[in-house]
């Protein structure tokens, strides 16, 4: 008698396997060779093909395409501990590509498809296998294109669809991804300064980002204390309303409150406006994306609580509207993540400080024009 587990089984169930003589198989890799096996000598006996299957039939030789290779790159994303391809039924030129946990779960899966274009039978078919699975990042490639009626079943369903020659066609410049990566460098260090941890992108927060967000932009996710913040760096050069919206949607999924926006380059009018409705800060083009307070010509800036504003308006005998005012979008404000009402101590040495109330910034010209 055999018994598959593909978490295996504690010492103690080790031993009463063992004492009823009962065989523990954990690879499932093993019941395939045996399958194997069976076939052949099946094929040898009456010349026929063999209707005996595992459900699993890993390929030991990948097909050398570039729609493999894509979604192995994509599959290593997520850091697996094994990466296994299979040949889909029913297809000429379909494989699924797929990466394992240690413990033999399935953690991502990329089904490449050879046909043009990819309509919506296609998607159908990917969804239902998907449904044996839970919380499993997914995605097809494609070498030309899908239909609009698959394009939008795939983002109902949150599945990535990605086609080689759009990707081609639409290559971020080598200026672009350099932008890009100091900018994610410097949203780092002003989410540090500021006391949040930044999640290793392994992490299981980052999983429903990846189930058909990739295309958006490179995502940081921040936590303090049991907060978290979303910080995005489109891919677009221009942020149009669209990205906020859809940021919100993912701030909402994930059920973070709070993100961040960073553009390339800038946001167009009605982009910036859904930013302040959707609770999220726009870093604008003035605003320098690095710990501006590293500078030694920078004092210190820190956000008071509730107490110890009241304890320097009974100091200075003052009403909170007699203080001196900052504005919003001020670079010290942005780099702290104050909010109008914030109390604001700076602290140019050891005896010297002065103190700010944070403000809306008045008469905010309407300088871009809304091209969404």
């Amino acid at each position: 008698m055999i018994l598959i587990a593909k978490g295996g089984t504690t010492a103690a169930g080790s031993k009463i396997l063992k004492a009823s003589k009962v065989k523990l198989i954990k690879d499932l890799d093993t019941v395939k060779k045996k399958s194997s096996k069976k076939s052949k000598t099946s094929k040898k006996k009456s010349g026929e093909k063999s209707n005996l299957q595992v459900e699993e039939d890993f390929l030991d030789e990948i097909p050398k395409s570039d729609l493999i290779e894509k979604g192995m790159n994509l599959v290593k994303t997520r850091e697996p501990e094994s990466i296994k391809v299979t040949k889909v039924k029913d297809y000429e030129e379909a494989f699924d590509v797929k990466g394992f946990s240690s413990t033999a779960d399935l953690l991502i899966v990329y089904r490449t498809i050879e046909k043009n274009p990819v309509g919506v039978k296609e998607i159908r078919k990917f969804q239902s296998y998907l449904e044996e699975h839970e919380n499993v990042a997914a995605g097809i490639i494609v070498p030309d294109k899908f239909t609009t009626a698959a394009k939008r079943d795939g983002q109902k369903a949150k599945i990535t669809l990605i086609s080689l020659k759009e990707e081609k066609e639409t290559a971020i410049s080598p200026e672009i991804e350099y932008l890009t990566e100091r900018l994610i460098r410097g949203a780092i260090e002003i989410l540090k300064y500021r006391g949040y941890k930044i999640l290793p992108e392994k992490n299981k927060a980052y999983d429903p980002l990846r189930a058909g967000s990739e295309k958006l932009g490179k995502y940081i996710i921040a936590e303090e204390s049991s907060e978290k913040t979303l910080v995005l760096v489109p891919q677009d050069e221009v942020v149009r309303v669209a990205t906020v919206r859809t940021m919100k949607e993912q701030m909402d999924h994930l059920g973070i409150s709070s993100g961040i926006l960073i553009p390339i380059k800038r946001f167009t009018y009605t982009a910036d406006r859904e930013c302040q409705l959707s609770g999220i800060v726009p870093l604008r083009k003035n605003h320098p994306v690095f710990n501006i307070f590293n500078n030694g010509l920078v004092p210190e800036h820190v956000i008071l609580d509730k107490k110890a504003t009241r304890e320097v308006l009974k100091k200075f005998h003052s009403k909170i509207h007699q203080i001196p005012k900052i504005f919003d979008r001020d670079p010290a404000v942005s780099m702290l993540g104050a909010k109008e009402g914030d109390l604001l101590e700076i602290r140019r040495g050891i005896d010297s400080k002065s103190y700010r109330i944070v403000i809306p910034t008045p008469g905010v010209d309407r300088v871009e024009t809304d091209e969404d």
